[in-house]
């Protein structure tokens, strides 16, 4: 692999700890990786990084978090995805 298109990000905040992502956790990031539907993407939403499940319905891409307790993430104009998660890990 290209280690410059790989970066690692801190989780912050519960949007994904249904899917394992815990505050703390460091995610490995692949830059410009293809994404597919149901994979857990960073995205960039009004200028802010965010993790969640990249998804689609009719009307078109949204961010699907992986907590109940969160809303779905629509990009009122564009949503960029910055990269796939591909691994994470943490400190005990």
């Amino acid at each position: 692999d290209s280690p410059s298109r790989t970066v690692l990000l801190k989780v912050s905040g519960d949007s994904m700890v249904d899917a394992g992502l815990l505050p703390g956790d460091t995610v490995i990031v692949k830059k410009g990786a293809p994404a597919t539907l149901g994979d857990i993407v960073v995205a960039i939403v009004n200028q802010e990084y965010t993790i969640k499940y990249l998804a689609k319905d009719e009307h078109g891409f949204y961010l699907k978090p992986g907590n109940k307790a969160h809303q779905e993430i629509r990009a009122s104009d564009h949503l960029e995805v910055f990269g796939l998660v591909v691994g994470v890990f943490r400190k005990y």
